[in-house]
């Protein structure tokens, strides 16, 4: 299937999900530098120079129902996943999603991809229960369509409610002024692995689609270009002043990830990604930063990629030292150009088989000097990259662990007796680890399936080790987690890639060291 991308200003456009489940919004710009207008592109207010903020409420609604699956595995080749078919059991396909890019009737590249799913189910709940029927447990992953679109009545009005009217199901705000921006006030940001919500006024530039979605709430969809897109997608992902060569390195894997995944995220549910960590990070392009816009003029269009495809370029904040293979974190079995690797330029050095527990003990304890090793002395750009992600201890009670677990996975364990590493990737994560208990034995899978079961919210990693403490009888009162890194551990390792540009080494150099495999080009 071909993915025909929309230009602006010969610049390739997208649209984002910046927010959903939302009751009512606020919005705020300067006047007369927007203007609302009906799916039709009719205005929707005669004049728009008196007014600069608004309210959007849902009036009435009628909501469609999404369908659910899971994905069980992911390929580049249908062919693979259909030697698995059999193995699944009954109501298990396969679904194509991605396809061929082109920009201005131009090829940039082709990123079909295969999943096998199970489903249909009737909720995102009933999905998750029967995750434990594929070993997945509480972080399965979920492919979701919608059936119809959701429709009613939205409300736009002023705080005074002078200018007021309605409009059937859904509406645009539209730019009138080159680099006009709006705002979002009091945005809520969840962030991940944690329980704080921040609110923040956030302003964006582009278009605004706003509609109503499953829950008889409002989305807001984003219509961008991939240029001012990436410029929010840095803002966010930084960290005060870096290097500008550690910036445009991640600049170029954002690109990267940008085309290797549209049209396989979120198509089904009408647009190409959503704002937080399960795409990329978005909120907002508003802030003023000369570095990051100097480096996007300097890197515009350039991509990595591997022979005719556009690579997914993963990052992750820390590796801890070692980064992992691809398919030793997800459920693809063919991205091939992502090895993991010790996160070192002096791979001679390197002695450890981080695969066996007893490496992986010396690795964690050893504090081995790596990029992204960080410590009291470390330049200002990693100081500003948290400290407690290279290595870091999480302790609970037994019985605080034992809840934890339950509350995660709903599997009544009795007494955990041990907790046992079966299966490890290259860079010492996790992939497997058995729980020995009273009630049951049970293996949980899956490198998010693990720091999910584990913790209250995420652990940094999988990559850690047990230390337990046992009463009189054996039985453990305790146990430490002892870890390294920080996120998944594929491709780039913000921290090292920070200590290289610190180094006086060129993005290109950066990228070299983390996509061994891929070259960097230009597409636009």
């Amino acid at each position: 299937m071909d993915i025909i991308l929309k230009t602006i200003n010969n610049l390739p456009v997208i649209n984002v999900n910046i927010f959903k489940r939302q009751k009512h919004v606020d919005l705020q710009f300067e006047a007369g530098a927007f203007a609302f207008e009906d799916m039709d592109g009719n205005p929707l207010f005669e004049d728009m120079q008196r007014q600069g903020r608004w309210r959007i409420k849902v009036k009435q609604a009628k909501s469609t129902p999404y369908i659910y699956f899971l994905i069980l595995k992911e390929s580049d080749s249908r062919a693979s996943l259909e030697k698995d078919l059999g193995s699944f059991g009954q109501n298990v396909t396969i679904e194509h999603v991605g396809g061929t890019i082109l920009i201005d009737n131009r090829k940039v590249t082709a990123n079909d991809k295969f999943m096998l799913i199970a489903g249909p189910y009737t909720s995102e709940r009933e999905a998750r229960h029967h995750s434990k029927d594929f070993q997945q447990v509480n972080h399965c992953r979920i492919y979701k369509k919608a059936s119809d679109k959701s429709k009613g009545i939205l409300e736009i009005f002023d705080p005074h409610y002078e200018v007021f009217t309605e409009v059937k199901n859904s509406f645009r705000l539209v730019p009138q002024k080159e680099g006009a921006y709006f705002k979002i006030k009091h945005f809520a940001i969840c962030h991940q692995g944690d329980t704080r919500i921040e609110h923040k006024d956030i302003a964006y530039q582009g278009v605004l689609r706003i509609g109503i979605d499953e829950d008889c709430t409002q989305f807001g969809i984003n219509e961008i270009a991939i240029e001012d897109y990436l410029k929010g997608v840095l803002l966010s992902e930084l960290n005060g002043t870096m290097q500008p060569e550690y910036i445009k390195s991640l600049a170029i894997a954002a690109r990267s990830q940008i085309f290797a995944r549209i049209g396989q995220m979120h198509k089904q549910e009408g647009f190409d990604f959503c704002s937080d960590s399960h795409c990329l990070r978005y909120y907002g392009t508003g802030e003023k930063n000369e570095t990051i816009d100097r480096v996007l003029a300097e890197t515009k269009g350039m991509i990595l990629s591997s022979g005719k495809l556009v690579c997914n370029a993963y990052f992750s904040y820390s590796c801890g030292g070692h980064t992992e293979n691809a398919s030793g974190v997800w459920l693809n079995d063919s991205v091939d150009y992502i090895k993991g690797k010790p996160d070192t330029l002096e791979t001679d050095a390197f002695s450890f088989n981080l695969q066996k527990e007893k490496d992986v003990h010396k690795w964690i304890l050893g504090r081995p000097e790596v990029l992204c090793k960080t410590d009291t002395q470390s330049p200002d750009d990693r100081k500003q990259l948290s400290s407690d992600a290279f290595r870091w201890e999480v302790f609970y009670t037994r019985s605080e662990l034992e809840e934890i677990i339950y509350e995660k996975t709903g599997e009544e364990l009795g007494i955990i007796y041990e907790l046992i590493p079966a299966k490890r990737g290259v860079s010492g994560r996790m992939k497997e680890i058995e729980i020995l208990s009273s009630l049951k034995n049970i293996t949980i899978k899956g490198e998010l399936n693990i720091r999910s079961a584990f913790s209250t919210t995420l652990l940094n990693s999988s990559c850690f080790i047990i230390e337990p403490e046992l009463d009189m009888d054996g039985v453990p009162i305790s146990f430490t987690f002892i870890g390294a890194g920080k996120g998944h551990g594929v491709g780039l390792c913000k921290v090292g890639a920070a200590k290289m540009a610190q180094d006086g080494k060129p993005y290109t150099e950066i990228l070299s060291h983390y996509f061994e495999r891929c070259k960097i080009k230009g597409i636009y």
